[in-house]
């Protein structure tokens, strides 16, 4: 295998395994945040899968809505779960004739699915 292929396999499975991580860390919180009585504190998760300073923060870290929209969705951050994926589809796009057709069609229709209009959550909407 040429190592071009295997690095583009490696960063592919790679981005994965960062999605699974992610989505099981918000899975968890969020079952934690229905539990909850009182409001909900995301700082932890918004400290891990962001890059947002202490300002940034502190008015979205009670909002569930507005923290799983910039932790899944928003382009800005480089951990998000759409960056993610993005990066692993273009792995795979790279190495398309290595892999197979399942799983190309299936890391795509993720892909796709994402990127729909419905997903996406305009921050101002998010915050109310």
């Amino acid at each position: 295998m040429l190592s071009r292929v295997a690095e583009s396999v490696f960063w592919l499975a790679r981005y994965m395994e960062r999605t699974n991580g992610l989505l099981r860390v918000l899975r968890t919180n969020y079952i934690a945040s229905q539990d909850e009585m009182r409001e909900y504190n995301w700082k932890t998760v918004l400290q891990t899968y962001g890059y947002l300073d202490a300002a940034e923060i502190e008015p979205i870290q009670y909002d569930s809505r507005a923290v799983l929209n910039y932790v899944m969705l928003d382009r800005d951050n480089d951990a998000s779960l759409i960056n993610n994926i993005t990066r692993a589809r273009e792995n795979a796009k790279a190495v398309q004739d290595h892999i197979t057709k399942e799983m190309w069609h299936a890391l795509n229709g993720y892909y796709l699915l994402i990127r729909k209009p419905a997903f996406s959550v305009p921050l101002n909407m998010a915050t109310r």
